[in-house]
């Protein structure tokens, strides 16, 4: 019996899409003691986003956040690196596990979400109004 040598590369290239849907579609919730970790290092290499409405995230937001407002600037994202690490937080958990997921169908693959603004215990920064 001979195969023909089409078939193993089909069922390889199925395989690696399947594994990709399946990596896109879980993301990681992080816990608070470990994004605090993270906001008190020195050097960092993640984006930490902040999908509140402007004027919330003026009053007063975690460290080094970035302010992209859902749904309105989900385009505003940096789409060079789509393996760069991005942390969510927002109004609610439910409103950053949501943007998480949105932004893992987009195509980016490694994106975690804390939660609710509220549930942060570290320092904060406020913008001027």
């Amino acid at each position: 019996m001979h195969l023909n040598p089409v078939y193993p590369i089909t069922v390889l290239i199925l395989l690696v899409i399947i594994i990709i849907s399946v990596v896109r579609i879980r993301h990681r919730v992080l816990a608070g003691r470990e994004l605090l970790y993270l906001t008190g290092q020195d050097s960092f290499e993640y984006i930490l986003i902040d999908v509140r409405r402007t004027r919330d995230y003026k009053k007063g937001h975690i460290p080094n956040a970035l302010n992209v407002p859902f749904p309105g600037c989900m385009e505003c994202l940096p789409t060079e690196n789509m393996f760069e690490k991005i942390y969510i937080y927002g109004k609610s958990r439910h409103q950053a596990r949501l943007v998480a997921r949105k932004l893992g169908n987009t195509g980016y693959f490694n994106v975690s979400y804390f939660g609710a603004f509220r549930q942060w215990k570290g320092p904060e920064e406020e913008e001027e109004q």
